[in-house]
């Protein structure tokens, strides 16, 4: 990728989300946090993450360890994390942004664009 592509960026009501992210789907466990600190350290600031993938705790350290290292701060990037299907309702909403908080170690996560949404009658 191009230094242009890696520093793009689309406007959102607070801010902006790089144009450029890396999707955590399919990196197992055992190498995640090392690939997530790489791919932070070549310049990726969009880590899209979901507690489905089964590697969220894995991902937290890989941005932990480069945070530490100085690589970059929270604030230099834009963390996504995505309920799955049957959590969209309301009464299960909280308690799944809580878990994928928790492992990943953040405080916060950034907004996700809106992606297609599947609607399960409970």
């Amino acid at each position: 990728l191009s230094v242009s592509a890696m520093s793009s960026s689309f406007p959102l009501p607070h801010g902006s989300m790089p144009a450029v992210g890396y999707g955590c789907w399919k990196v197992g466990r055992e190498k995640a946090a090392n690939v997530v600190k790489h791919v932070i350290s070549c310049g990726y600031r969009h880590i899209d993450s979901a507690s489905n993938y089964g590697n969220e705790e894995e991902v937290g350290e890989g941005i932990a360890q480069t945070i530490t290292a100085g690589i970059c701060k929270r604030e230099d990037l834009f963390i996504t994390s995505k309920l799955w299907n049957t959590y969209h309702g309301s009464e299960h909403v909280e308690d799944a942004c809580r878990r994928s908080l928790d492992d990943l170690g953040l405080e916060y996560l950034d907004p996700p664009p809106s992606q297609g949404k599947i609607w399960i009658k409970w």
